[in-house]
């Protein structure tokens, strides 16, 4: 054989040593279960479930989405409830994409569900600025603004009473950049920085026996992981939360390992419980790869193997880890920043597992 082509199966065979024999089969019984590998460490799930490629493959019993989330899953995420989605206008709900996957959902009665995401002031795509403005297309005063989100969010709670064990509160509302270290907007300028502590408030009271969190992303960055403590310790002392999401979108080398183990340590010291609530590591940003080689695929267990190193340190104080979306053709990093293509996840589009996920099936 030629040298060129020996040299050319040498990736190959490491990627190999990832992968049993029955890599190459569909998602089955004989591939072992995430959720049921990390038993007694924390539970195993996904998010993302509204992306439209997940939620029509939640619809078919046998496709390879289905098969997938039912075999690996003891927890899962509903990401239904963006304000521009259910509540696009004064008096029209629309909870169908809601009631859609709580179908799937109650199937497993023994899954505890995520929901997110309550309130997301300071997004321009899911905003709610919409409700602070008045007929004369000014905002309203702050007493008002007050009883909006109020009622905003004991209506969305309060038909959901009971159904979720755990509620993303607030998302993505950290900016280090600011003087507060809140994200600039409407809500803020209106209620003013306490919107934040409101929006806890109003949760715990529209259902107190749900568990409440904080999420945001880059959270393992020093200084926003310091203000993310800071919010956290503040609405603890109140009383108000209960737990902390980790959005963890990463790529092939940010955070270091070292790096998410610092945060997650800080994190860890106000004894909140940690979700890993959007998990992904992206391998292609700058769209320069035009197929999952084998040393892309090899480099990317590599990389899963040490992020779950981290997390297994911390099993009992982090208590759930989910991936964003299910298979690599549901990602939303797909999209994101534009158009390319990527392979983030444990599942290729098939339902496939990749070497990634045989990198983290087998806890040490």
């Amino acid at each position: 054989m030629q040298v060129s082509k020996i040299l050319g199966l040498i990736p190959i065979a490491i990627a190999s040593l990832f992968a049993p024999a029955s890599f190459a089969q569909s998602a089955s019984p004989q591939i072992p279960s995430l959720a049921k590998a990390y038993e007694g460490k924390f539970r195993f799930g996904f998010g993302g479930t509204n992306d439209k490629v997940v939620r029509d493959g939640l619809s078919q019993p046998d496709s390879p989405i289905s098969r997938v989330v039912e075999q690996q899953s003891n927890i899962i995420g509903i990401n239904c409830f963006y304000p521009n989605q259910i509540h696009p206008k004064a008096d029209v709900w629309k909870w169908d994409g809601c009631e859609q996957l709580l179908a799937f959902a109650d199937r497993h009665p023994e899954w505890p569900r995520r929901a997110h995401i309550l309130f997301w002031p300071f997004n321009e795509r899911n905003n709610m600025e919409w409700l602070l403005m008045g007929n004369d297309g000014k905002p309203v005063d702050r007493d008002e603004a007050i009883k909006r989100l109020h009622d905003y969010i004991q209506t969305v709670m309060g038909r959901y009473k009971g159904r979720f064990q755990y509620w993303d509160v607030a998302n993505e509302v950290i900016d280090p950049q600011q003087p507060d270290g809140l994200r600039n907007g409407l809500w803020k300028d209106v209620v003013g920085p306490e919107v934040i502590e409101l929006a806890f408030h109003f949760a715990r009271e529209a259902d107190p026996a749900a568990k409440l969190f904080y999420n945001d992303f880059q959270e393992w960055k020093p200084k926003k992981r310091d203000l993310i403590y800071k919010l956290a310790k503040g609405l603890k002392e109140k009383g108000l939360i209960d737990g902390i999401g980790l959005q963890a979108h990463l790529d092939m080398t940010t955070p270091t390992p070292k790096e998410l183990d610092d945060a997650i340590a800080r994190y860890a010291e106000l004894g909140l419980e940690i979700h890993v609530t959007e998990l992904d590591v992206e391998i292609n940003r700058d769209g320069r790869f035009t197929e999952f080689t084998p040393n892309l695929a090899n480099a990317q267990a590599k990389r899963y193997r040490e992020i779950f190193d981290v997390y297994r340190k911390y099993a009992g104080k982090i208590t759930a880890v989910m991936t964003w979306n299910v298979t690599d053709n549901s990602s939303w990093l797909r999209h994101h920043p534009t158009e390319h293509r990527t392979w983030p996840l444990l599942f290729d589009s098939a339902g496939e597992p990749k070497p990634a996920f045989w990198a983290i099936a087998k806890p040490q």
